[in-house]
């Protein structure tokens, strides 16, 4: 969305290069409408390798009671009123209604990898070296308001940014 509205973005990555790794991502009927928003193009492709999920009975659902038995019932929510039915679910999610509603595209998942190799081909569409492999941020200094930040990479070598956005997890270099 930022290089879109013409900001100069770069993305320091610690990996050296874009590996396909990791499992299935959720997005949700406002998420969706959201990247509708900001990008038709994306939208479209990310929409190409999604799978629909919010179409389907959604919720916690207990597989396991507490004597050990394992079972999966229908739907039925009957166990509100009838104490001999199976509880097995805990709590529905009526994402398929809420959208219909608000007429918004369902919920669904995408696999990782598949949304992360979109997302780096539009970007480089935009700026084909907005991403910076193999060399992460290992330090910063606030250089106070208005002033921006200066990067310490991993090489040794710095940057200056007018914002610093650490998206590198828990244990980022760059957590506040």
């Amino acid at each position: 969305y930022m290089l879109k509205q013409g900001i100069d973005v770069t993305v320091y990555e610690k990996t050296a290069a874009f590996a396909r790794f990791g499992g299935p991502i959720q997005f949700a009927s406002n998420a969706l409408s959201a990247l509708k928003a900001i990008d038709e193009t994306l939208f479209r492709r990310v929409m190409e390798k999604f799978t629909f999920t919010g179409t389907r009975a959604c919720g916690i659902k207990d597989g396991l009671r507490a004597n050990g038995d394992f079972r999966m019932t229908d739907d039925s929510l009957s166990y509100l009123w009838d104490s001999e039915a199976p509880a097995d679910w805990f709590v529905r999610f009526p994402l398929k209604g809420c959208a219909d509603v608000f007429g918004l595209p369902y919920t669904g998942v995408i696999d990782r990898p598949d949304l992360q190799e979109i997302l780096i081909e539009e970007c480089k569409k935009l700026k084909p070296d907005f991403i910076k492999n193999g060399n992460p941020v290992v330090g910063y200094e606030d250089l106070g308001k208005g002033n921006g930040v200066d990067l310490k990479l991993d090489d040794g070598a710095s940057a200056h940014a007018d914002v610093l956005v650490g998206a590198d997890g828990i244990w980022s270099a760059v957590r506040a």
